[in-house]
């Protein structure tokens, strides 16, 4: 065995994209840097061995997508790759290799794959698998599991990594340290205080938690892909495959196998198993079920088995990518509580606004998959409204570890409860809290400071590094004077007008069709409830235009009311707090059920804040033309007139 030694000024454990963010960023800002992956590959769940796409707050707010390195990397992974988007298409190896490709080429960064953390060495020599794990068993008495603090010192002096397939010790030594390993391990052999499981919802008064505390986590998944080849491909699965015969376990229970090419975040297993030390048993039973859910969707789905004839199995994952395990504590905890409410925290470094995305414990073995599929992803039910949050801000005093002076966390190993970390735990998220760690450290270690001095006497140098760096704080502005953006004019060549949303128009992936009804469709958007568009303004005065089109005509004559909503910030709900600019349009009774007209309105005038623009009143009927007239004080008078062909 070969022993070897090496310094660092920040070492980075872990290779997902949180890690990745985290040790470019240093080496950008002038730190000596290595990262260690135990992996072949970079990218965590997003590489090609689990293939689970990245989301984080642009999958629910318009203007609020993740910008930074992983902006950098996305936008490269697109410029490379044939792949179409789909639930795990494009992520494959040449997402490996551009993540690769940023790393190697950092002039201040070092790459150790297939390197796995064994052990660490405390300050005084103190080897944390000598002194620290001997103590380290959880206490179960809160209804989770959890561990106190048990270092004898404060700081970390290296890690002790096995190079794979090459009989070599490494240890690795440095200034900082930032575990993204997931896991926790560097924490957890540290003596860190950690959490893993569910808090009660009576601990922190959390809308998502629990009645009772446990040792509940969400599960392990792995995907599946399969090819269209052109003929009939038939399947046999092996004997000790899981046999799915009940379309309700499909159909009803939340796990629609609707994509011939596979994916499928659904085929997810943790409880009753543990999803660290389990893990070896979690991916052989996958493996059964996910061999079953294909020879279900190929042998006997009455809506999958023709579209599924000529498709092939091309692969299947034997990674299981982790959703929850260790939540390392931090100098701050946060709740769910802390995000719906949007603090603007000092330290703010990051953000998030994924919605509170808590799988259902044990997966496959569970009754239903979790809520938001079970319920065929409802986007006004009671729970998806109270899903909901963001874009929140994050404060670096999350990722600063409570009992170790040099020691950070990124990624789903953050100081959260359980009920919070089902919003914190997408990688889009976890990627930006990386960046935040990898310039945090870089800039404490210039400045000679402790970490948590690096959260109070530096941070608004942080924040306008990150903001430098292209990064977007919800509550933090540029300060910069040599920054030229806040002075730039916008201009265009050519304009058109905005129709927003109708009912015929399409996402990139189907369109407005795919939102309820049979299968994930409807023929056309029912006006049941309130609808909006945000339009991005920065104060002064709202004159609006919209063109709205209504489906399905009420029997009684009505009133339809569209008016303009203040957002401070971003909005997601359909909650009124208030009209910014409001008017009404009378309408006349339907002829034979009159739908699919146009109106047209303006509103102009701003008072009060609210949450969401452009909310339509339920059973609007026959359709009309409005005509704006003088706007008067803080009112707005329009005129209304029959639109041609509409009867009264």
């Amino acid at each position: 065995m070969t022993h070897r030694e090496e310094s660092y000024d920040i070492v980075v454990c872990g290779g997902g994209l949180a890690g990745l963010c985290a040790a470019i960023a240093a080496a950008r800002h002038g730190s000596k840097t290595v990262i260690i992956q135990d992996r072949p590959v970079f990218g965590g769940n997003a590489s090609s061995e689990v293939r689970v796409t990245v989301h984080g707050a642009a999958a629910h707010h318009a203007y609020a997508r993740e910008t930074g390195i992983l902006h950098e990397i996305l936008t490269e992974e697109r410029a490379r790759n044939h792949e179409v988007i789909n639930e795990n298409g494009w992520v494959n190896s040449v997402l490996d290799v551009v993540c690769y490709d940023f790393a190697v080429r950092e002039a201040n960064l070092t790459v150790r794959m297939n390197t796995t953390v064994e052990d660490v060495v405390l300050a005084g020599g103190i080897r944390g698998s000598a002194r620290v794990n001997p103590k380290a068993l959880p206490n179960l008495q809160a209804g989770y599991a959890s561990r106190e603090a048990v270092n004898e010192a404060r700081t970390l002096e290296a890690v002790v990594c096995r190079v794979a397939n090459a009989e070599t010790v490494l240890t690795i030594r440095g200034k900082t340290f930032i575990d993204c390993t997931g896991d926790g391990v560097v924490a957890d052999l540290g003596g860190c205080a950690w959490r893993m499981g569910s808090e009660g919802r009576s601990e922190f008064g959390e809308p998502h938690a629990p009645e009772a505390a446990s040792t509940d986590t969400m599960g392990n998944s792995i995907h599946i892909r399969a090819k269209d080849m052109g003929r009939p491909c038939p399947f046999t699965p092996p004997d000790w495959a899981v046999k799915h015969t009940d379309p309700d376990y499909f159909y009803k229970q939340g796990r629609h196998p609707s994509d011939a090419r596979g994916g499928f975040w659904w085929i997810e297993i943790g409880m009753p198993h543990h999803t660290i030390t389990d893990a070896e048993l979690i991916r052989h039973e996958l493996t059964r079920h996910a061999l079953g859910i294909w020879d279900w969707m190929k042998n006997r789905d009455p809506v999958m088995k023709e579209r599924c004839k000529h498709y092939a199995l091309d692969w299947i994952g034997q990674v299981p990518g982790k959703r929850e395990s260790r939540r390392i504590l931090g100098r701050r905890f946060l709740t769910e509580g802390d995000l719906v409410a949007k603090h603007a925290y000092p330290d703010e470094v990051a953000f998030g606004g994924w919605f509170i995305d808590l799988h259902t414990p044990g997966g496959l073995l569970a009754p239903t998959s979790e809520p938001a599929a079970a319920e065929n992803y409802q986007s006004t039910s009671d729970y998806a409204v109270k899903s909901y949050v963001g874009p929140y801000g994050l404060p670096l005093s999350i990722c600063i570890a409570r009992d170790l002076d040099n020691l950070m966390m990124a990624g789903r190993n953050v100081s959260t409860t359980h009920a919070a970390l089902g919003t914190v735990r997408v990688m889009g998220t976890t990627a930006l809290l990386g960046q935040a760690c990898g310039t945090a450290a870089a800039i404490a270690l210039a400045r000679k400071l402790a970490l948590p001095e690096a959260g109070e006497r530096a941070i608004g140098e942080i924040q306008q590094a990150l903001l430098r760096d292209g990064c977007f704080l919800p509550n933090i502005s540029h300060a910069d004077r040599a920054d030229l953006a806040p002075a730039a004019k916008a201009s265009a060549s050519s304009s058109a007008e905005s129709h927003g949303a109708a009912a015929t128009g399409k996402w990139a992936d189907g369109g407005m069709e795919r939102v309820g009804g049979e299968g994930g469709r409807v023929d056309g958007l029912r006006l049941q409830h309130a609808h909006g568009q945000l339009v991005a303004v920065k104060g002064g005065k709202l004159a609006l235009q919209r063109r709205v089109q209504r489906v399905g005509a009420g029997d009684v004559a009505r009133a339809a009311g569209p008016g303009a909503l203040g957002v401070d910030g971003f909005a997601h709900r359909l909650d009124h707090h208030g009209m910014l600019a409001h008017g009404e349009i009378v309408v006349a009774a339907p002829y034979r059920d009159v739908a699919r007209r146009q109106a047209l309105a303006v509103q102009s005038g701003t008072r009060k804040g609210a949450d969401d623009p452009l909310q339509l009143g339920e059973h609007p009927v026959a359709a009309l033309g409005a005509q704006p007239v003088q706007v008067l004080r803080e009112k707005s008078l329009v005129v209304h007139s029959l639109a041609p062909g509409a009867r009264s």
